[in-house]
């Protein structure tokens, strides 16, 4: 997706990043955030899953260790074994480590959300405000309240369940003016491309589409901030049935929002109108997802497996990919929603020697509200391993601090990551990811 002669638009993650929900109350004292000292409390700030996965296994059997696994299975994808691990020790933690204890809850929270059951969820987070979350930053106090407030808008909302009855291989195709993967989908008798996001933290919708789809949108309304700082109202609305080939999957929670909240800007009063994305929850149901550089979606427990691929995490509703840059581990977003991959300051700061002789340039992203320019470096070439294959990236975005999770990861990884392969697959049931064969490269005619 690009802006004319500045670089990708990278909307969906940054539009769903930055939920700014109206508070129903006044947010946590604002006194400085506890520092994890080091060990595994650092590893956890520090998104090292890796090596908190080593220090968990070699711990015995403790509250202590009860804490750092349930914290990891939350990351890992086990939301069973989380809510298990952290119910037990977080009354424990609420009266001998508020620090800890705000994590466990924020992160129990998150697992209840992830198992749709919004009403434990609000549970969780109302133990965590007022007592625990000013142990976090502001960033992260800001998040739980947006989270919370969309909880709150889901009380009592059943939960997304999936059956399959067949295989599921849906043609796609490239949108020609956004670049993004889409396939058609027929919901309620109305057929229309959907775009198809891993970056989405909820399915999306248009405001006027959900008229056309015939939805009941919800009386509770919230707010979402867009990438320039408007603010943009927001609905819910629950879809009772969505067939996705030989998956039908029930009550799929849509985010609603105004029409120019999703009208893209491509160019000088120009802009494209986005009506639809598919989001990871719906995926998440499908347990397996491949695409193909021939234009197919492939999904569901019968479809390629990749367990052998390189680890995937979670943070919150978004999938973390394991990555190695000069022999170290570091994990990036991973969006088939934005077209360029994009790496944040903790990036430049962790590998200072690429940046030797680069200066500045402009740079822009689109998303709800318009454009945000800015300056950034430029990376001429960046080399990544991902399990066993070996991945190499072309002018990469370098960007400023940008207020979002994206600042605490190494940044963001989009399609140009992987339209050089001929599929790649995001193992949901086994959080793994994989990278299928390489296209042959084409020549460049003299």
């Amino acid at each position: 997706m690009r802006l004319r002669k500045v670089a990708s638009l990278y909307f969906t993650v940054l539009l769903l990043a930055t939920l700014s929900f109206v508070p129903a109350h006044a947010a946590a004292a604002q006194k400085s955030a506890a520092q994890p000292s080091s060990g595994p409390d650092l590893f956890i700030k520090d998104f090292d899953y890796s090596r908190l996965a080593q220090a968990v296994a070699a711990m015995p059997p403790s509250p202590d260790r009860d804490y750092f696994a349930g914290v990891l299975a939350n990351r890992d994808g086990h939301i069973d074994d989380s809510i298990r691990l952290l119910t037990k020790v977080i009354p424990q933690l609420e009266s001998s480590n508020p620090a800890r204890a705000a994590i466990a809850l924020r992160s129990l929270a998150d697992d209840y959300t992830k198992g749709f059951r919004y009403n434990d969820a609000i549970h969780a987070y109302r133990q965590l405000f007022p007592r625990f979350a000013s142990q976090f930053d502001k960033q992260e106090r800001k998040s739980a309240t947006d989270d919370y407030q969309l909880a709150v808008l889901l009380r009592n909302w059943p939960p997304q369940t999936v059956s399959f009855d067949g295989d599921i291989d849906l043609a796609t195709q490239r949108n020609p003016v956004l670049g993004t993967i889409e396939t058609s989908l027929t919901v309620n008798g109305v057929t229309a491309p959907w775009i198809l996001d891993t970056g989405a933290n909820v399915s999306t919708i248009s405001a006027s589409f959900a008229r056309k789809l015939g939805l009941k949108l919800s009386k509770g309304s919230a707010k979402v901030d867009g990438i320039t700082g408007a603010a943009n109202p927001l609905h819910v609305a629950l879809l009772p049935e969505l067939k996705v080939g030989g998956a039908t999957v029930r009550d799929v929670l849509l985010l609603v929002l105004d029409d120019d909240s999703l009208s893209i800007p491509t160019g000088k009063n120009q802009h494209y109108q986005i009506n639809a994305i598919l989001g990871f929850p719906v995926f998440q149901a499908l347990q397996r997802i491949t695409f193909t550089a021939d234009g197919h979606f492939l999904a569901g427990p019968g479809s390629p497996s990749s367990a052998n691929g390189a680890r995937l995490y979670m943070y919150q509703l978004t999938p973390l990919l394991q990555c190695s840059v000069e022999n170290r581990t570091v994990l990036f977003s991973f969006d088939t929603g934005a077209g360029s991959t994009i790496f944040s300051q903790r990036y430049r700061a962790d590998f200072p020697d690429q940046f030797k002789g680069l200066t500045k340039k402009p740079f822009g992203m689109g998303g709800a509200g318009g454009v945000r320019r800015m300056d950034a470096y430029f990376l001429p070439q960046v080399q990544l391993g991902i399990g066993d294959d070996h991945a190499v990236l072309h002018k990469v975005a370098v960007v400023p601090t940008m207020g979002t999770h994206l600042d605490k990861l190494y940044g963001n990884l989009g399609r140009d990551l992987v339209d050089p392969y001929r599929s790649y697959t995001i193992d949901i049931a086994n959080m793994r990811f994989k990278l299928g064969e390489k296209l042959p490269a084409i020549s460049k005619a003299k």
